[in-house]
């Protein structure tokens, strides 16, 4: 027996039912069953298993690949003007004045200064220092100094960059999705603040034209020979040294719990280039100031918008994720289950219907 009101899908018989109406459609001869062909005449269920047994061809992925990669850089570049715009106002809105020694002219005053200094007290005693330095010392700077190449960040910052730029990360959960923005954020900030500073740093050391160390015992630390556009005569500034400064002002202003150890590790890559005879210290000190000086203008910029950094009481800038934040996207990113991101497939859909 079964329970009419336990299955809702089944018809109860009509119990007022015609018993002649009955039997004239018992009597009634059977229609054909009509085949749900295809429209090239195939069968329904055969088609589908044709689809199924079909997968797309390598070239259909990577078009339906680009098509999705293209959908989401257009996203993405569309939300970040948007926000740029947006935040235009908040730029006009009265802030802290520049510290003193970060104004431009100050910056210049204090980068005379110091080269001045490291010229005559340093420069002409730093490659005989260098030289009788044992042999060991120079191996172990080698290493020291090549970690001072920007490539090392701009490599990382950039490929990061590219995968979120065309990938689709906007629909994931909101601590996730605030870790991968906030690291977006820094590394364009970080990717921004070295190759600007240290195409800023090539431009100028090919036009001033000093001497290197390598040419101390022809011409001495102080020839110059400006537009010179030789690799012989590009001393200052140190592209090392601008590097390094502006990675310690920019991992001190986004960690500046740890601000010293950046500062520490960022010196002994700058001072490792004259232990390797490539450049004076008065290069490095020029390095040094023009990298961070970049860095921290760059972050006042930002922090006027509220864009990974915000100025504090005393008007200096701080970073706007806490420890307490990282600390919190850091466990939402290591609990991140295998296949938790939508296949390509799922996000083409998705795009499709928005």
């Amino acid at each position: 027996m079964i329970d009419d009101c336990s299955i809702d899908t089944l018809e109860r018989p009509d119990q007022n039912k015609d018993p002649r109406e009955e039997k004239s459609q018992q009597t009634r001869p059977l229609k054909p069953e009509v085949s749900r062909a295809g429209p090239y005449g195939q069968d329904y269920k055969d088609g589908v298993q044709k689809e199924e047994s079909n997968p797309p061809s390598p070239g259909n992925r990577l078009k339906e690949v680009l098509r999705v990669a293209g959908n989401n850089a257009h996203h993405h570049t569309g939300v970040v003007f948007a926000i740029l715009k947006s935040r235009r106002a908040r730029s006009r809105v009265d802030v802290a004045a520049l510290p003193p020694l970060m104004k431009p002219q100050n910056i210049a005053a204090l980068l005379i200064g110091l080269c001045g200094l490291a010229m005559v007290f340093l420069d002409h005693s730093s490659p005989i220092w260098a030289r009788q330095l044992p042999v060991a010392y120079h191996d172990i700077f080698e290493v020291i100094t090549d970690v001072g190449k920007s490539d090392w960040v701009l490599f990382p910052t950039g490929l990061w960059i590219l995968v979120m730029i065309f990938g689709g990360w906007q629909r994931l959960p909101f601590r996730r999705k605030m870790a991968v923005s906030y690291l977006t954020i820094y590394g364009s900030y970080l990717f921004f603040v070295v190759a600007v500073s240290g195409l800023l740093a090539i431009v100028l050391k090919w036009n001033i034209g000093r001497a290197r160390p390598t040419l101390f015992d022809e011409i001495g630390p102080l020839y110059f020979d400006l537009f010179a556009w030789e690799a012989k005569l590009s001393s200052l500034p140190s592209g090392h040294s601008t590097t390094a400064g502006a990675l310690i002002v920019a991992l001190a202003l986004i960690a500046p719990k740890i601000q010293w150890l950046f500062a520490v590790v960022g010196l002994w890559i700058a001072a490792s280039r004259v232990i390797v005879g490539a450049h004076y210290p008065s290069d490095v000190v020029a390095g040094i100031i023009i990298g961070g000086a970049f860095s921290y203008c760059c972050a006042r910029w930002m922090a006027r918008r509220r864009i990974g950094f915000s100025f504090d009481d005393r008007g200096g800038v701080q970073p706007i994720m806490n420890s307490l934040s990282a600390v919190l996207c850091l466990r939402s990113w290591r609990a991140v289950q295998p296949g938790s991101f939508p296949p390509v497939q799922k996000q083409s859909e998705t795009l499709r219907a928005d």
